[in-house]
């Protein structure tokens, strides 16, 4: 490698390894933790950063706690596949793949988040639905106040829930076989 090339190496560490500054501290300076920073505006004033703790757009959750006096829910992000994708993953993970009933869920991280409900969403449980031919499941409409009884004693199923603006906008249970 020619001098010239050598430099030119130096000089890319150099500025790299300079920008990567900050604290050795878990999660930032001073020990605290890091987030997710979102511009956001106030009627034409200007913008402004807050936190987010989770992105709009449809999540795969374990609930953890459900409050319906503040309204809020704490949950742990997952990552649900299927399919293909199912397959894959549990591979990755060391896990029989593919996995039994075409699903895989993966949860790497602990960290607990907490959103606002609003009032207005649609939550929906799956539930045994006795028929002639058998058992099926069905979704049901409930209350937060009744979802927050609904698994005091096990571990919560996955539930799909809907990131608006900060807000969690609808819960739904994922099905599983």
């Amino acid at each position: 490698m020619g001098p010239s090339i050598a430099a030119l190496l130096i000089l890319l560490m150099t500025a790299a390894l300079s920008g990567c500054g900050g604290s050795e501290q878990p999660g930032g300076a001073a020990g605290t933790p890091a987030t997710t920073v979102a511009p956001t505006s106030t009627a034409g004033g200007p913008a402004t950063s807050e936190p987010v703790v989770l992105a709009d757009g449809r999540h795969p959750v374990y609930l953890k706690s459900v409050d319906p006096d503040r309204p809020t829910i704490t949950f742990d992000l997952i990552q649900f596949f299927t399919g293909d994708a199912a397959a894959k993953a549990a591979a990755e993970d060391n896990q029989e793949s593919p996995p039994p009933n075409d699903y895989y869920i993966r949860n790497v991280n602990p960290r607990l988040r907490t959103l606002p409900v609003r009032a207005d969403a649609p939550i929906t449980v799956n539930v045994l639905a006795a028929q002639a031919t058998g058992s099926a499941t069905k979704d049901i409409s409930v209350t937060l106040a009744k979802l927050a009884t609904y698994f005091p004693n096990s571990g919560t199923p996955p539930f799909w829930i809907t990131v608006e603006q900060g807000q969690v906008a609808k819960i739904a249970q994922q099905y599983l076989p």
